[in-house]
């Protein structure tokens, strides 16, 4: 069996959480893409484990205790040949107090751009995530580095895989 790339993942941000933490609550925001993505971030989550100690049976086990959402980074670089809107307003909303945000990775199959590769069409993979967007850093400028910036990403809720809706 042939494995996948991540080759064709496109990332959008929404500046508002859903309603709803489905497909229906993540549809229903305004969705901005973010041109030339370096690096999605790693959606998931990491849980507690709380110690149950047993006196009568000499044995400590373990229960699950609360989740919390992975925080990753979202890399993106400036290119002056694409829309930079998508670019601005996640800096914006890193840049703000609360930062809260909505992401979507969609890894699209429709008509390919140069710049910003392919389209999403209805039926392509997308997984959308709400949180918040933390630690805005610019890029550092040396000879072979490039301009863009990078934004932690910390997930507040768990990952919503779905489909892209039809238009």
């Amino acid at each position: 069996m042939a494995g996948e790339n991540n080759i064709s993942a496109t990332l959008y941000v929404a500046n508002a959480v859903p309603a709803t933490n489905d497909a229906a609550g993540f549809e229903a925001l305004t969705w901005t893409k973010v041109d030339v993505l370096i690096e999605e971030p790693q959606f998931g989550s990491s849980g507690e484990g709380i110690d149950t100690p047993n006196l009568s049976t000499g044995y400590t086990a373990a229960v699950k205790g609360a989740r919390s959402g992975m925080s990753s980074p979202i890399i993106v670089r400036y290119d002056a040949n694409a829309t930079q809107t998508g670019y601005d307003l996640l800096k914006t909303i890193a840049k703000s107090s609360a930062g809260l945000c909505s992401v979507k990775i969609g890894y699209g199959t429709g008509t390919v751009d140069p710049l910003t590769g392919p389209a999403l069409t209805s039926g392509d993979e997308v997984i959308y995530a709400h949180g918040v967007a933390l630690d805005y850093q610019r890029n550092k400028g040396t000879t072979t580095s490039y301009k863009g910036y990078q934004v932690t990403f910390r997930q507040n809720a768990p990952e919503v895989e779905d489909t892209e809706p039809a238009a």
